[in-house]
């Protein structure tokens, strides 16, 4: 009998995982055993059938918890050498596809929460241009640029990797519709051309709007009402810029066409550059 209790002692040490499989069997049977006793109490207990046949479903299902539980802790040794290896294995695929994963997360978000559309203006990390084509793991732009004021396509087609959408601010430029509210900057040497230029820049932007500015304040104004905005100032505005108190600018803001902002920038450069001819300037 010594013999055979140290044996089993034995072959318990030898192999760890026998201990807590016959628990976990003594467990079960101690469940069955418990069940049956309780419901049978309870169907011996005075009350109806309907509320005998829920206190006994509410009596299981607390065991049953209880006995998972139990079973938890019996194998937790076990269990957490397990949990680590698959931690450790889930944390190489994560750093191996860490920007393919970001990549498929940005393409989920972009395609969930529509921030964007094909055809829309957008800039991301300084890369601007209109959406052509977009997918879970990338986004192709139509370049604009590549000077930062440019609003001209430069014809290069930039891919962008969605995790960008996650780590880097996004502007996009075409929800109102069709038209933007662009500001145009032009630098002035002397101050005392500043009044002159102003007035003549402001005059050559309220005729570039004037066919379609009803419409473009029709367009802006119900979409800042569905969005509960403030409506922005829409009518062509100038303002004097003054850096460092010795560098002048006069900025122009005014209402444009999507499809038409190239060509306002091309018209007011070249304004630009005849009143520098005509007014001497450098």
């Amino acid at each position: 009998m010594e013999n055979y209790i140290q044996d089993t002692l034995e072959l318990f040490s030898k192999y760890s995982y026998l201990k807590p499989i016959l628990f976990t069997f003594l467990l079960f049977v101690l469940f069955g055993v418990l069940r049956a006793l309780i419901l049978n109490s309870i169907s011996k207990r005075p009350g109806t059938k309907q509320e005998k046949t829920v206190l006994k479903r509410k009596v299981s299902h607390y065991l049953m918890y209880f006995l998972v539980l139990c079973i938890f802790f019996l194998w937790f040794t076990q269990l957490q050498v397990f949990f680590v290896s698959i931690l450790a294995v889930a944390a190489a695929v994560v750093l191996a596809f860490k920007e393919l994963i970001m990549c498929f997360t940005g393409g989920a978000l972009v395609n969930i929460s529509h921030l964007f559309k094909v055809g829309h203006r957008i800039e991301v990390d300084g890369f601007r241009g209109f959406v052509i084509e977009k997918s879970l793991l990338t986004t192709k732009i139509l370049e604009i640029g590549p000077e930062k004021n440019s609003q001209q396509t430069t014809g290069d087609i930039i891919s962008l990797p969605n995790s960008m959408m996650l780590s880097k601010g996004l502007k996009n430029e075409s929800y109102f519709k069709g038209y933007s509210i662009k500001s145009f900057v032009f630098k002035i040497s002397h101050e005392e051309k500043l009044p002159s230029f102003e007035k003549e820049i402001l005059e050559i932007g309220e005729k570039f709007c004037e066919n379609y500015l009803d419409a473009a304040k029709k367009t802006i104004s119900k979409f800042c009402d569905k969005e509960g905005l403030i409506v922005p100032s829409i009518n062509p505005k100038t303002k004097i810029i003054v850096e460092e108190g010795k560098d002048f600018s006069v900025l122009i803001k005014l209402p444009v066409k999507n499809n038409e902002i190239a060509d306002v920038e091309q018209e007011l450069n070249r304004f630009y550059l005849d009143w520098r001819v005509k007014n001497k300037t450098e």
